[in-house]
């Protein structure tokens, strides 16, 4: 070809084992990386840039679906949607004259993806909305692995959070500042400190108490720090975003 240019991309849809679809209503929506179509598990991309060849329009792409992934499985359960790339169609903008011949060069690719589960079976009658204020920033993704991690056994709550909440302090310079930068409010950030570094048994907590005496997460602190969690792990991609953000504070979480 002498002018390639990637016409559309197709991406196969799919979710996590304990998650369903049942007849889902189609989803069609344009944003600044192209046109959307989704349906019957497949997602059709018409580009809006010029892209000569599939890794540069896959690398465009791919961290917006990376990010309606996590976003999806942040806010919803984990697996919700998974977008495994299938192909592309290439045309030639400047066609050689009939009868001429033609090289036509074609590559075969696969996205990585990470899969989930819930412990009971969810189906599901609408595909999970795209992202419109939220990024998958390498930040965001080491934030959302240790949280898998935890999710699926390999880790354990307080260690998770604490990761997290460093994560949040070292970006920002401080706890305040990093209050006031995520718009988290500061007894959250405290209270996830407190609960992530003294409690736990001998295998969980961080620090030993007095006499190496060990004080478990109650049920209501186990419940109150895995939302405080996913809702703050969700706010650092909503900060990536550059959207304006609402006060996360102890209202918006369960009682302790």
């Amino acid at each position: 070809m002498r002018d390639p240019h990637v016409q559309t991309m197709h991406y196969e849809v799919s979710s996590g084992e304990s998650i369903s679809y049942r007849n889902p209503e189609p989803l069609s929506f344009s944003n600044h990386l192209g046109t959307f179509d989704l349906s019957d598990g497949k997602l059709r991309i018409v580009p809006t840039e010029h892209f000569p060849d599939e890794d540069d329009a896959r690398r465009a792409v791919e961290p917006f679906l990376r990010a309606w992934e996590i976003e999806a499985d942040l806010t919803s359960n984990i697996g919700m949607v998974r977008f495994k790339f299938d192909r592309t169609e290439v045309i030639d903008r400047n066609p050689p004259p009939p009868g001429s011949p033609q090289v036509i060069e074609l590559k075969g690719a696969s996205m990585v993806l990470v899969g989930g589960s819930v412990s009971v079976h969810v189906t599901c009658s609408k595909y999970p909305q795209p992202p419109e204020t939220f990024r998958a920033t390498p930040e965001v993704q080491h934030a959302y692995r240790r949280w898998l991690g935890y999710r699926s056994g390999k880790e354990p709550l307080q260690s998770m959070a604490y990761f997290v909440l460093t994560l949040l302090e070292s970006a920002a310079g401080g706890r305040k500042s990093a209050a006031r930068s995520f718009q988290i409010d500061v007894p959250v950030l405290g209270t996830i400190g407190r609960l992530s570094s003294t409690k736990g048994d001998e295998s969980t907590a961080r620090k030993a108490g007095p006499g190496n005496q060990f004080q478990e997460l109650s049920g209501s602190e186990k419940q109150w720090l895995e939302e405080a969690m996913r809702r703050v792990i969700h706010r650092l991609g909503e900060h990536a975003s550059g959207a304006p953000l609402v006060l996360i504070s102890l209202r918006d979480l369960p009682s302790l």
